[in-house]
């Protein structure tokens, strides 16, 4: 089995949490990471281990997040996949990135999950006023049966 570290997904993770802040700055509030390691990483340069675990532990994101098996082309699941695209658009404020991420994934699950009515449910909830009465839809076409 032949593992990568997904540099890409990496240098977006780190440049949208920087959002506008400099890379000084950001540099301090990670520790022991210089602004130049900061930028080539962001540019998907592969940091070294003790980089790399910093980086993670500053993001709050395991470090197997970003390992990625080669043999195997693993697809990311569509909100994740939004999500990195959102985080990576320059022309996004990252806090505005990240509801919209938030939104999405929302989205998501409430449309994989089991609704909480029935059809017998919703029916008993209709009133006669709710149908406007039958339709001629014409003479039937085909093998339809009426």
């Amino acid at each position: 089995m032949k593992n990568n570290l997904n540099v890409e997904k990496l240098a977006n993770l780190v440049r949208s949490k920087r959002g506008n802040c400099g890379l000084r700055e950001t540099a301090k509030e990670i520790g022991n990471v210089s602004p130049s390691t900061i930028s080539r990483v962001e540019k998907g340069k592969t940091p070294d281990m003790d980089t790399f675990l910093a980086l993670c532990e500053w993001l709050e994101v395991s470090p197997a997040e970003f390992i990625q098996n080669t043999e195997q082309e693993q697809d990311l699941d569509t909100p994740e996949a939004i999500a990195i695209q959102f985080r990576a658009d320059k022309n996004l404020d990252p806090a505005v990135a990240n509801a919209l991420v938030s939104l999405v994934k929302a989205a998501y699950k409430d449309m994989t999950s089991e609704p909480d009515y029935t059809l017998e449910e919703l029916l008993a909830g209709a009133s006669s006023e709710d149908f406007e009465g039958e339709y001629d839809w014409g003479k039937p076409y085909g093998k339809e049966i009426w």
